[in-house]
């Protein structure tokens, strides 16, 4: 009842639009206050007593309970029930997470989650959510609105039904409800949990024996475009640095250290540079790989990429949970049909129901004073648009245009006190910080989208923290405590998994769709699943970032310390002949703290002559190890350019030749030409695309146009 209370006062959209006011709903009523009452009329009291009783009783079998058991139900529904009362129960739940965490704590004062029983897990666990809500409720982020907003009803995941799948293939159009997270399966959810314990019982064992060594690490890493990179934002206040703040705390409460990688590159689509380049690019160790490239791959772009992009994440040495943030459409169809086939599903964020999420929220237009609404609500959503955007048919503009101030009526807008004029101006938070940021557009969201996403995110997979536990409270049961049995059972069922998903072929009709050209020649199961070697000048990449497609010493994180080569303009010709990595310093803003996707490249220039590098090189033979013969089939990505249109100034690949300006060989034999793969280029010699099977080619590059100043930019080269 008292959940159902909360989400009456949350009308929606076209109420706020029909009423042009919001009346939020209180943040803390008190239990005892009779002009406090829902929607039939009835004080808080009469519809709270039976939650204020059980809990009572629940909260008494925690503290009186010898039965974990009973302790850890106890726990739940404490954790549970929070959500639906008062600030008078806030010390009853920090009281109850002391309760069951006071134990865990060894006779030298050091805590330890080795000896925690699954109820004290619990209560720590317990601590950090109150810890989180209570930051959350206060003014600077969402004040009395955060129970409407991160309410179970749009954290918890719910499976795609079929009926759901039925109406879009009779209408071919998106309704896919009200949930913000849809499974392609329940066994998505399952593996997400498994993965989670596998890292808790790693540290369990850890703490157990050999404390000194660092925690197990859940890496969550983003894959995607602008948006997801936070241009026109500082780094720190993209959603994957939000979503770092909001879950470190609660991972670490199971042992376990969160890591959040944000890897978005503005230009890029998920394939096939990125997909090809998965362990090169997004690292070796990733336990969730999100998927965020919406804004450049439209709702209906071919499924190819799709089908390329859970492929190779299938192959991937950790076989990462997959999320993406997209629409409900043929793409996410695609996954779940794959996850029947092979058991490698995906977790979508539905950016149809996020909208409308954000459309629910206070309107600045409709309040009295939106200067008295929280920070990450103030001046967000502004008659109906949210920081002033609005959708438009502009695929220049990513289909997100700024509202024009020749559509504004100031009458409409409490004398232009809110419009969305000033959501476009509230927009981005760089100053005083970063006084000169680039990208501030329409199409880029700014600082309190990403804050609400990246929260959202956070809660969803404390949620998943929480069932984990009662997992592993199952497991116990089953097949008892002792942690190295759970760990060898986990990670027996992710073996099981990982052969299973070998076992099924892949989808080639969904990657040619009656195209073979867009193979450039290579049979597409070696495309989707063939072992290859990527060589990078891609930043943010681990392969770079550790030194490892430069061959360096120079290991640094994703903001410095890192072997960033030569500036284009200011390098002379290599004395040892080596194709240098390079940088365009364009590319780069003077302030450190936005950004760190930069497209760097391997350079040829005309007036360099021969340039020659070996690849892969044999830093990445030791570290990307073959486990598979090698086909002797190498691929040229060239560096993408804005919009697609290269200056004069570049020559394209396509002009390779014996005769022509462009000349590449390999080991000392011509390539004639190239063929396409799905925008990069397969080599071609005399023999075909094969050259020898071996583990390392010699590549040489030369322009041969004097006195033209010509270049070609290569971002990779990859060896299958």
């Amino acid at each position: 009842r008292g959940r159902q209370h909360f989400h009456s006062n949350f009308p929606s959209s076209e109420e706020i639009m029909r009423r042009r006011k919001w009346i939020p709903a209180p943040s803390r009523p008190s239990y005892y206050s009779s002009r406090h009452s829902n929607e039939d009329g009835q004080d808080f009291i009469s519809t709270r007593l039976p939650t204020i009783v059980i809990v009572g009783s629940f909260l008494a079998g925690l503290f009186l309970g010898k039965n974990d058991f009973t302790r850890t139900m106890a726990v739940k529904f404490t954790v549970l029930s929070s959500e639906v009362i008062q600030s008078t129960w806030d010390e009853i739940l920090i009281l109850a997470g002391l309760a069951v965490h006071k134990e865990c704590i060894t006779d030298d004062g050091v805590e330890n989650v080795a000896f925690c029983s699954i109820s004290q897990l619990m209560g720590k666990l317990m601590r950090e959510r109150v810890a989180l809500r209570k930051k959350m409720e206060s003014m600077e982020e969402y004040g009395p609105y955060y129970t409407q907003i991160f309410s179970d009803a749009n954290t918890k995941p719910v499976v795609a039904s079929e009926q759901l799948i039925k109406r879009f293939n009779r209408v071919k159009k998106t309704d896919p409800g009200s949930a913000l997270f849809l499974l392609t399966s329940s066994s998505v959810k399952r593996q997400l949990i498994r993965r989670i314990l596998i890292k808790h019982m790693q540290a369990v064992i850890r703490e157990k024996t050999v404390n000194d060594l660092p925690p197990p690490t859940f890496t969550f890493v983003t894959a995607g475009d602008a948006t997801a990179a936070g241009h026109g934002n500082l780094f720190s206040q993209s959603y994957t640095a939000i979503l770092q703040y909001t879950v470190e705390n609660a991972f670490a409460s199971l042992g376990i250290q969160f890591v959040a990688k944000n890897y978005g590159m503005g230009q890029y689509s998920s394939g096939p540079e990125l997909s090809l380049c998965m362990n090169e690019v997004y690292g070796l160790d990733i336990d969730v790989l999100m998927w965020d490239f919406a804004s450049l791959q439209p709702k209906y772009e071919h499924l190819r990429r799709t089908v390329l992009w859970t492929n190779r994440a299938g192959m991937h040495p950790t076989r990462p949970i997959l999320f993406s943030f997209d629409t409900f459409g043929e793409r996410f169809l695609k996954i779940k049909e794959f996850d029947g086939i092979t058991g490698t599903g995906a977790i979508l964020m539905q950016s149809e129901a996020l909208q409308r999420l954000k459309l629910m929220l206070p309107d600045s237009n409709a309040v009295l004073d939106p200067e008295k609404l929280p920070a990450a609500l103030r001046y967000y959503h502004c008659d109906g648009t949210i920081e002033g955007a609005i959708r438009c048919e502009d695929p220049m503009r990513n289909f997100v245009c700024d509202l024009e101030d020749d559509m504004l009526d100031e009458t409409e807008f409490n004398g232009g006190a809110a419009n969305p004029k000033i959501c476009r101006k509230e927009k981005f938070q760089t100053k005083p910080q970063c006084m000169d940021a680039r990208y501030q557009v329409s199409w880029h969201p700014g600082w309190k989208d990403h804050i609400l996403k990246g929260r959202l995110l956070g809660h969803f997979l404390i949620n998943i923290l929480d069932d984990s536990l009662f997992e592993l409270e199952r497991l116990k049961s089953v097949i008892g405590s002792d942690p190295k049995h759970i760990l060898a059972h986990l990670e027996q069922m992710e073996k099981m998994d990982k052969n299973n998903f070998k076992k099924k072929p892949p989808d080639i009709k969904s990657w040619e769709d009656g195209n073979s050209d867009v193979s450039g020649g290579v049979k597409p199961k070696t495309i989707l699943r063939g072992q290859s070697i990527c060589h990078t000048a891609l930043l943010p990449s681990k392969s770079r970032l550790e030194g490892i497609s430069t061959e360096s010493e120079m290991v640094g994180d994703e903001h410095d310390g890192f072997d960033k080569g030569f500036n284009q303009f200011l390098m002379t010709t290599p004395e040892d002949g080596k194709l240098p990595l390079a940088f365009d310093m364009n590319d780069r803003q003077h302030c450190d703290l936005l950004e760190i996707d930069h497209k760097d490249f391997f350079l040829v220039r005309e007036q360099d002559g021969w340039v020659e590098t070996t690849v892969p090189n044999d830093r990445e033979l030791e570290v990307y190890k073959r486990t598979s013969p090698v086909e002797g089939i190498i691929v040229v990505c060239l560096k993408i350019c804005p919009l697609n249109k290269c200056p004069d100034a570049y020559v394209s690949i396509d002009q390779v030749s014996r005769r022509s300006k462009l000349f590449i060989t390999v080991d000392g034999k011509s390539v004639a030409k190239v063929q396409k793969l799905d925008g990069c280029n397969v080599l071609v010699g005399e023999n075909g695309i094969h050259w020898e099977k071996k583990e390392k080619f010699k590549l040489r590059f030369r322009i041969h146009s004097p006195g033209t100043l010509q270049v070609m930019k290569i971002s990779s080269i990859i060896v299958f």
